[in-house]
């Protein structure tokens, strides 16, 4: 029995399907608007939260973003990220201390880096020669911004510096991978300029070059190195920004770098065995998290620290060996780790696993996930990951659009660590729960060196009329850490409103002494020693505390001041 021919298509109906395929597919040229439709739905309801945390510090009480009209001012007053300050002033500027408009743009910040993603990862599967790089490309993107690990990042206020330096960074990656793939070279200026505003935004950002290497080795060179040689010097001229991003922070700041929470080398090996932990969270990510009580490795490391470095060279070895066969996916590994290395390395930090670190590295497992999920099950599957991790994103924005949901989901997580429970009964205190007192009293037992929490415990029982128990919390607090001005001069007010006020005239000089530019000391021992009669001696703090001021309140209390001179 003879097996039919194989009928030949007609040439004129492959041309047609083609044009209907061209035609079926022409919504995907809109896949950046898409991706950023996507950010935007599924993140505008935090937009209705309050402000947590950091938040307080940043926003609330920075005098420097009051008035745009002093822009040194702004600027300096947080000068290794001066960028990120101007955008708290023009938060500002628009609407005051109202939460609504700060979420709102930290929204808007996270739809623009989806939409930079899907432009980005459009390239990246055309360069991989992917037969469907469009929506690969695009439910990638969907896929990175509808992830719940971006909560703590575009739902929480202060972690805008996460996402705006990505947001530049993206920018200039996207220009310079042209640029690496034959476009014009005078584009490398503008890659150059959005570099900068990252670094100007957050040190994260100096993981660019090496992720514009790796972007480089894998989707221009094809895993050649030696093809990358004609374009050193494109590389070069990033990675000779670095070190005059560090002189420029030395001048800013007059420190190279951020001093150490604790020993560098404890902290590259946590940061290391931790490593595992981001990865699986970027490629499931179900659990996201304001704050983790994640502990430094110990030395010798124990059995889990041991455990996880073995799961990192496992990692590092199929990285290698699997990255011909998956570039995808050991794209996705080592990227991750260029994003992480800038705030996960020699420079320890307080906090030893947080979200926001791997907000920027983890757009590889995005882009290699996008793929798999297309592969195995097309627009269907995707559609349903996509709306399992977008309701997830709803409900965790719903638990830190309030401070004491926030925290209450923090504690439970860690029964035991002291910063969740000092920042839950913080919140509790604000809203007059009376939980809080015991609260603040755990986290003094549990790590009874930190001045914050005894200070804190002091502040508790001074608004709430108990002044005695405050001046003993508050003297505790000094003994941990004997220079802390603002203790100090709340101390001094406590002691001044039991009549003690010789022993509050010392606390205000001990303020003015550790913080020569504390304007409120001044003004508080002005007036102490003006109820004493001592007019010269007021009218010298005032004149010498004056150019100190630097908000509204203050310039009020001064201004009260000296019309009592008059």
């Amino acid at each position: 029995m003879t097996r039919p021919r194989k009928r030949k298509r007609d040439p004129n109906s492959i041309a047609q399907d083609t044009r209907q395929g061209e035609r079926d597919q022409a919504w995907l040229s809109w896949a950046p608007l898409i991706a950023a439709a996507v950010g935007l739905s599924v993140y505008l309801p935090s937009v209705a939260g309050g402000f947590v945390f950091d938040d307080g510090e940043l926003i609330l009480r920075n005098p420097s973003i009051r008035s745009l009209q002093n822009i040194g001012v702004v600027l300096r007053y947080e000068p290794a990220r001066p960028l990120l300050n101007v955008t708290w002033a023009l938060n500002y500027a628009f609407g005051g201390i109202a939460p609504w408009h700060y979420h709102l743009v930290n929204v808007l910040i996270h739809a623009g880096n989806g939409a930079l993603l899907a432009s980005l990862f459009l390239w990246m599967a055309q360069r991989l020669r992917l037969a469907q790089a469009k929506p690969i490309a695009l439910l990638g993107a969907c896929l990175y911004v509808a992830s719940p690990m971006a909560a703590e990042t575009v739902a929480y206020v202060a972690s805008r510096s996460s996402a705006l330096s990505a947001l530049f960074t993206l920018a200039s990656l996207r220009v310079a991978v042209s640029v690496l793939s034959g476009g014009p070279r005078r584009r490398l200026g503008a890659a150059m300029g959005f570099f900068l505003f990252a670094l100007a935004t957050k040190e994260e950002a100096a993981a660019l070059p090496l992720m514009l290497i790796l972007l480089d080795y894998f989707f221009v060179s094809e895993q050649r190195a030696a093809a990358i040689k004609g374009r050193l010097w494109i590389h070069a001229s990033f990675l000779a920004v670095l070190p005059l991003g560090l002189l420029a922070r030395r001048l800013a700041t007059g420190a190279w770098l951020p001093p150490p929470a604790i020993d560098p080398g404890l902290y590259l090996l946590t940061q290391a065995a931790a490593f595992p932990l981001y990865f699986f969270r970027a490629v499931i990510p179900l659990d996201p998290a304001l704050y983790r009580h994640h502990p430094p490795a110990t030395w010798p490391p124990d059995g889990a620290t041991m455990a996880f470095l073995f799961l990192v060279t496992v990692m590092a070895i199929v990285t290698v060996v699997k990255r011909r066969e998956r570039p995808e996916w050991s794209f996705a590994v080592v990227c991750l780790a260029a994003g992480l290395l800038p705030s996960s390395s020699i420079v320890s930090l307080n906090e030893m696993v947080v979200d926001h670190r791997a907000y920027l590295g983890s757009i590889g497992v995005a882009f290699a996930l996008g793929g798999l999920l297309w592969r195995i099950g097309g627009f269907r599957l995707g559609l349903v990951v996509l709306v399992v991790l977008s309701a997830r994103s709803l409900s965790y924005q719903w638990v830190l659009g309030d401070p004491v949901r926030a925290w209450e989901d923090a504690v439970a997580r860690s029964p035991n660590a002291p910063d969740a429970l000092c920042a839950l009964a913080e919140s509790y205190a604000e809203r007059g729960d009376p939980r809080a007192e015991d609260l603040f009293i755990r986290a003094t037992r549990l790590d009874p060196s930190n001045y914050r929490y005894w200070a804190n415990l002091g502040l508790y029982y001074g608004e709430r009329g108990r002044p005695a128990q405050a001046v003993v919390a508050l003297r505790s607090a000094l003994q941990r850490k004997p220079g802390e001005a603002s203790v100090h001069d709340y101390l001094g007010q406590i002691l001044q409103g039991l009549g003690r006020d010789d022993e509050a005239a010392l606390e205000f000089e001990a303020a003015i002494n550790a913080e020569p530019t504390f304007a409120t000391a001044y003004a508080n021992l002005a007036a102490l020693v003006l109820k004493q009669g001592d007019d010269q001696k007021a009218r010298r703090l005032l004149e010498a505390g004056a150019p100190f001021v630097s908000d509204s309140d203050e310039a009020e209390a001064f201004a009260r001041l000296r019309a009592r001179l008059r």
